[in-house]
């Protein structure tokens, strides 16, 4: 199956050196416009060896029409990078440089750069015989836990067979490497995405996981199953990971952790470093959210799934016409009568139908609907308090069953404690 999708995608191998026998894990790090690529390898270098073999893969790239600062920083990253290589010789953890300059921009950007290691990594499991490989995403700013690898293999050897996983991430949120607007942005937006997580699941969604580009594995047969990577330039781990967490057995590692950076970036339009040149510049303001009335909503009308099952238009459009006019407005936009009717007709069973209503009405289609009802000024009216993110968070703890009282009540301060809650939540701490 692994070479039919090779020579269906046309993959041309970039590495001559042979993978090893045991090699079972493969790092993918797209690399652009990096000066600190080689903290983020010294942290993978510093990590305690798995029972495998293990290999990270750099995709240095830019485009065609790049600036010339981006093409030395490249150049400069290629030539310290094989260097620091050359001195840090390890069969069971061996580094390799993939280098792409020039690529025309119309397929430039982090998702062709992504989908070039990933696919390389495909070959070379293929060339050992090996299905159950698994490819990593990681980042050239990210750095690691040392038992980053050992946790990886640890959930996808050792037990049942997992699709794949987001692994547990903490940005930095204090130090002395940032100014400090950018360490209070960076606690807002991670507070943003984990209240998103758990809003999602508290509405009953059943794919709600991180989807953070640094931050995830995959075994190479779902990768395949699934169409590969995709060439997007920014939101790449989002529509990729939106294809592999429906096929089932997809994990959460929360025993390891990724340490993103907080910095500021323009090497995508959305993204950490693109929220963060938001926030710093004013365009962004981080400490307002989606209501969780929004989630509230969500939860209504993924609460009439199960009465949904074997419905005609007429028991469809009953059973949804007493929700929110926001989110009934959505799914006349949607032509969601038409699309339930065609999902029973598909549908043999309860279980069959759920997962069908969950690929039409899915992740991209919640954060678009989000999206809509947040821009509605005559629905947001009526939920001006819970815009705020400190109130937004501390409701929702409150609704999945978090009792505590908090400690802070100065804005920026309240943020960080929610934060460190929301962490221990999803450690499962809490």
């Amino acid at each position: 199956m692994k070479n039919d999708y090779l020579v269906k995608q046309k993959v041309q191998p970039h590495l001559s050196a042979a993978p090893e026998a045991t090699l079972r894990m493969i790092v993918v790090i797209p690399s652009c416009n990096e000066p600190e690529l080689l903290r983020s390898l010294e942290a993978l270098y510093r990590c305690r060896r798995p029972s495998c073999s293990v290999e990270v893969i750099v995709v240095i790239n830019h485009c065609e029409k790049a600036s010339e600062g981006v093409k030395l920083q490249n150049e400069k990253s290629r030539h310290d990078a094989q260097q620091w290589i050359n001195n840090h010789n390890d069969s069971n953890l061996q580094f390799h440089i993939i280098y792409k300059p020039d690529i025309p921009v119309k397929h430039s950007g982090v998702g062709y750069a992504r989908k070039t290691g990933m696919d390389e990594a495909v070959y070379r499991f293929q060339q050992i015989g090996v299905d159950d490989g698994v490819i990593i995403g990681f980042d050239a700013d990210a750095t690691c836990d040392e038992n980053y690898f050992e946790e990886i293999e640890r959930t996808f050897f050792a037990g049942k067979p997992v699709t794949g996983a987001s692994i547990y991430f903490e940005h930095p949120i204090d130090g002395y490497e940032f100014e400090d607007e950018i360490y209070e942005g960076i606690v807002l937006y991670e507070l943003y995405l984990r209240y998103l997580k758990q809003a999602l699941r508290y509405a009953g969604f059943p794919y709600a996981y991180h989807t953070v580009g640094s931050s995830f594995a995959v075994s190479a047969s779902a990768y395949v199953k699934q169409g590969g990577m995709n060439k997007r330039k920014a939101g790449e781990d989002f529509h990729f990971l939106h294809k592999i967490i429906p096929l089932g057995n997809y994990a959460e590692i929360n025993t390891t952790r990724v340490i993103p950076s907080a910095r500021c970036s323009d090497r995508v339009p959305f993204g950490t470093g693109a929220t963060m040149n938001q926030w710093m510049s004013g365009e962004k303001n981080l400490l307002i959210t989606y209501p969780l009335q929004l989630f509230d909503d969500l939860k209504q009308f993924f609460g009439l799934v199960t009465q949904l099952f074997n419905a005609d238009a007429k028991t469809v459009e009953e059973n949804c016409k007493f929700l929110q006019p926001a989110i009934v407005e959505y799914l006349l936009q949607n032509d969601y009568v038409t699309n339930i009717v065609k999902i029973n007709a598909n549908s043999a069973s309860p279980e069959a139908f759920t997962k069908r209503f969950f690929g039409w009405f899915d992740a991209l289609k919640i954060v678009k609907y989000l999206n809509s009802a947040y821009s509605n000024l005559n629905y947001q009216k009526n939920f001006e308090k819970e815009q705020f993110i400190e109130e937004a968070t501390y409701e929702l703890l409150q609704r999945i069953g978090y009792k505590n009282k908090l400690k802070n009540f100065a804005s920026m301060e309240r943020c960080l404690e929610l934060l460190e809650i929301y962490r221990d939540v999803e450690r499962g701490k809490i």
